[in-house]
């Protein structure tokens, strides 16, 4: 769990961890430079499953990277700080987990900034060698940050860092040859919605995007074609987002990068 000024919020996150079926966890809680009392919240807590560090603002995939470091486990997912799962969330996913399986998703419930009322549900349906449709941006296997991982001993898990959004996308497919991805019909994670400035997100979302771009051709697996077919639409779902927004000029300036 990234936290940066999550005060307002990361007592629920850590909440919704203490209350899970599956009771055999650690979370690991790592504190990207807060100048708010995320601190002493944190440190509030005394059960031993809790693990606490620090380190100075260096970004949410900075974060993420030094607790795939620190784990232990044989399996592993993440919670922001501002979300929260739901009771069934680790269990769930747990017993979806057969041979060949290495991923395994759930239904999201995406509420407003105060977690008082639903949304949006999203349901991922998809089921098989999840590389092609990450490429495709199938939204039946992807929102976000949403999957549990099978430990692959054999590899280093690890974010690329600096990037503000779609670090989750380039994250999974760098690992998506590892198996199989299957997805529960259970609600696994509670979104909140209502964080930065529409413009600001999406100027984010453009540069993540296209760093994504620019590293598939690293990715085995990947075909030109693919790339190529990738690059369209991002540039697409751009256009079409600045257009939204009413920004003319990025909408057009998108299309010709």
């Amino acid at each position: 769990m990234p936290a940066y000024n999550a005060a307002a919020y990361i007592q629920q996150a850590i909440t919704s961890v203490l209350k899970q079926t599956h009771s055999n966890w650690e979370l690991l809680i790592i504190n990207d430079g807060s100048t708010d009392n995320t601190s002493e919240i944190i440190q509030s807590y005394s059960d031993a499953r809790i693990r606490y560090f620090e380190q100075e603002n260096k970004g949410v995939s900075s974060a993420r990277n030094k607790g795939l470091q620190e784990m232990k486990g044989d399996y592993f997912c993440f919670l922001d700080a501002d979300d929260m799962f739901s009771e069934n969330s680790l269990k769930a996913r747990l017993d979806a987990f057969v041979d060949g399986v290495a991923f395994v998703d759930g239904v999201v419930e995406k509420y407003d900034a105060s977690m008082s009322r639903v949304l949006e549900t999203w349901e991922p349906t998809y089921q098989g060698k999840p590389l092609n449709a990450l490429v495709n941006l199938d939204s039946r296997c992807f929102l976000g940050q949403t999957w549990m991982v099978k430990r692959n001993t054999q590899r280093i898990y690890a974010f690329k860092e600096g990037m503000t959004h779609s670090e989750d996308l380039l994250f999974y497919l760098t690992i998506a040859e590892d198996g199989l991805y299957t997805c529960v019909e259970e609600v696994t994670l509670k979104y909140r919605t209502g964080h930065g400035s529409a413009m600001s997100n999406l100027k984010g979302l453009e540069e993540g995007y296209f760093t994504v771009c620019q590293q598939l051709s690293s990715i085995v697996g990947i075909t030109r074609k693919q790339q190529a077919n990738f690059k369209r639409k991002i540039k697409l779902i751009m256009f079409k987002s600045y257009l939204k927004e009413k920004d003319l000029p990025s909408a057009i300036g998108v299309l010709f990068r």
